[in-house]
C-alpha cells in the first residue's frame, strides 16, 4: 500500500475518517473486483502496464496557487532502481541514488556524497516520496497489487453529476501506513476515477476527497496529471511525465563527481 508516513507528507493532516463507524459493505467483492479490472482496461489494460518499464514525473504542490514545492522522479520499475532530485528545507539541491527494493543506495547534497546519518535520512525521504508520489499518481493501477483488499461500497453520484460506483480499499501489514483507507469513485460511463476519498491511519474525521483531473495517455497508459483537494487552495500536478518500455541506463548511475542538481 501506498501511503508516506501518514501520507501528509507534504500538507499535514490530510484527513482522516468520520467519527461514527462505517459499516463494511455487504455487496460481494466480485463486484469490487469487477469494477477495478474494467477500470484498469479503460485506463490501457495490463498489457500497456506490463511493458511500461520506465516511469519519469515531477511531482509539483501549489498552494494558493503558488508553486511550493517540487521533487524529481525517475523509476526503472522492473529493477526496483530509482532517482530522486529534490532541494532540502536549506534550499539545497539533494539527489538520492536507491533501490526500492533494498532501500539501500547513495545520496549527494550540494553534489557532495553524504555517509553516516545524514545518508540515512536522505535515503528514508527519497523512499517515502516515492511510496507517497507514485500513488498519487498511479492508485488506480495498484488496484490488484499483493495486500490490497478491495469492496464495493455503493453507487453514488460523483462531479458533475456523474454516476459512480465506488471501491473501497483497505491494506495488509503492506506499505508504510497499512491502516489507511481510500475510496475511489469510478464512472459508470467509460470506467474513469474521478475522485478519491482518503482517511489516514484510522483517524477519527471526516475523509478528505481529491478530485482526479487531467488524464493524458503515456506509452499506452492513462494517468491524471492534476488532483485538487476538495474545498482548499491546494493542488498536486505531474509535470514532464514520460513512459517507456526501455532504461536510460545513464540517468540511473550515481555520479562519482558532483550530483545533478535538476532533471
Amino acid at each position: 500500500m501506498k501511503s508516506v508516513r501518514r501520507r501528509a507528507l507534504l500538507f499535514g493532516a490530510a484527513g482522516a475518517i468520520a467519527a461514527f463507524v462505517l459499516p463494511r459493505p455487504v455487496v460481494a467483492d466480485e463486484k469490487a473486483d469487477r469494477v477495478a479490472r474494467e477500470l484498469v482496461t479503460a485506463l490501457g489494460g495490463e498489457t500497456a502496464w506490463q511493458k511500461a518499464r520506465q516511469l519519469r514525473f515531477d511531482f509539483v504542490v501549489e498552494r494558493e496557487g503558488t508553486r511550493v514545492a517540487e521533487v524529481h522522479h525517475l523509476w526503472d520499475r522492473y529493477t526496483g532502481d530509482y532517482r530522486l532530485l529534490g532541494t532540502d528545507k536549506s534550499g539545497a539541491p539533494y539527489a538520492v541514488y536507491f533501490n526500492v527494493n533494498t532501500r539501500d543506495g547513495s545520496a549527494f547534497v550540494n553534489g557532495r556524497a553524504v555517509e553516516g546519518e545524514e545518508k540515512k535520512k536522505l535515503l528514508e525521504t527519497a523512499y517515502g516520496r516515492f511510496i507517497n508520489d507514485t500513488y498519487w499518481l498511479l492508485a488506480p493501477w495498484k488496484v490488484f497489487d499483493p495486500g490490497v483488499h478491495r469492496d464495493y461500497d455503493g453507487e453514488k453520484t460523483g462531479p458533475d453529476g456523474a454516476l459512480c460506483d465506488v471501491i473501497r480499499l483497505t491494506f495488509d501489514n503492506v506499505g508504510l501506513t497499512p491502516k489507511d483507507v481510500y475510496w475511489l469513485w469510478v464512472t459508470r460511463d467509460g470506467r474513469r476515477m474521478v475522485q478519491w476519498q482518503y482517511v489516514l491511519g484510522g483517524a477519527q474525521e471526516e475523509p478528505t476527497t481529491a478530485l482526479w483531473k487531467e488524464w493524458k495517455t503515456f506509452g499506452g497508459v492513462s494517468l491524471s496529471l492534476e488532483k485538487t483537494l476538495a474545498g482548499k487552495s491546494f493542488r498536486i500536478v505531474f509535470e514532464n511525465v514520460t513512459v517507456s518500455p526501455s532504461r536510460d541506463d545513464k540517468d540511473f548511475a550515481a555520479p562519482s563527481a558532483p550530483a545533478p542538481s535538476s532533471r
